[in-house]
């Protein structure tokens, strides 16, 4: 396969192109602007091959339709490739890393990445992070994903209204949301962090941490990021999903290629390693929250 970079090559494919999207949820969400783009340019609802435990966050949009697999997200992308190529001829696999044919000679560099014992070297001068790679790799530049939006455009009222009243009630304090609870990139300051937070801000906040959350679906979340005044998350599924609202965020990524962009409403970008020197500039800016006005909507008991 070509390396499909900055060519936007959907443009030229005669059905709906096909994807190979095996990761974690974080990874799909990433991609879900790209996708409504490629359904607005073409008319074409992309395909997305999808292992089935991440599949339910496709629930939330209309404008790409997952196929299930059951297979394993990194060790099951051969499988996944030959079901995309008996269905079309335009097949594009995001995370090239886990894909036994991944990115041409020439698109390599000096970087070594290891992934699931396979090493790969990376031309940080084209691709600075996993997302920049997956961004072009699907047809668009850094810049365009930063500005497309995320949109979940199938979101359940009902049911978020009544996971909110689960979870708050009436607030009478501002709503601060964190989450540190990431599987692929683990946050090694919780304890710091999260003690800093109640020992400052006990008396200002309404504390929720989203990452303990059991919703029907992650983004069903999006009925606390739309009430909340701000919201500190870890290189993780909810930091990405938090593109989709407008809430100011403290963003904490990874340190080097595995880490995110950070997207949306970054009221700070903080590296893991950096935490502990920068935690006095966290905690000012949550600070500054203190003082924001209640949501009238979050005074009322959700219906």
């Amino acid at each position: 396969m070509d390396s499909r970079l900055n060519n936007c090559w959907f443009l030229e494919a005669k059905d709906a192109p096909i994807f190979v999207l095996l990761g974690r949820t974080g990874d799909s969400i990433a991609l879900f602007p790209a996708f409504r783009e490629i359904q607005r340019r073409t008319g074409l609802r992309p395909r997305v091959i999808v292992s089935t435990d991440y599949s339910n966050i496709y629930e939330g949009i209309t404008y790409a339709e997952p196929i299930p697999i059951a297979v394993n997200w990194w060790e099951g992308v051969p499988q996944a490739r030959a079901m995309a190529a008996a269905l079309s001829a335009e097949c594009c696999v995001p995370q090239w890393w886990n894909d036994p044919c991944p990115i041409p000679p020439e698109y390599r560099g000096t970087f070594n990445l290891t992934c699931h014992g396979k090493s790969w070297g990376v031309n940080l001068a084209l691709w600075s992070n996993y997302m920049a790679s997956m961004w072009e790799r699907c047809g668009f530049t850094q810049d365009e994903m930063m500005r497309l939006p995320l949109i979940f455009d199938r979101r359940n009222r009902e049911r978020e209204a009544a996971l909110f009243k689960q979870h708050t009630g009436v607030l009478r304090k501002p709503l601060l949301l964190y989450s540190f609870t990431g599987i692929s990139s683990p946050f090694p300051y919780v304890p710091e962090v999260v003690n800093a937070l109640h020992r400052e801000f006990s008396k200002d906040f309404a504390f929720l941490d989203i990452g303990r959350i059991q919703a029907h679906r992650i983004f069903d979340l999006l009925t606390f990021y739309d009430r909340a005044v701000g919201l500190i998350v870890s290189d993780s599924a909810p930091a990405h999903l938090a593109v989709a609202s407008k809430v100011p965020t403290i963003w904490l990524t990874v340190n080097g290629w595995t880490g995110s962009t950070p997207r949306g409403n970054i009221a700070l970008h903080v590296e893991y390693n950096d935490v502990p020197r920068r935690l006095p500039e966290i905690l000012a800016t949550v600070g500054k929250w203190r003082h924001t006005p209640v949501n009238a909507e979050s005074r009322l008991q959700p219906v």
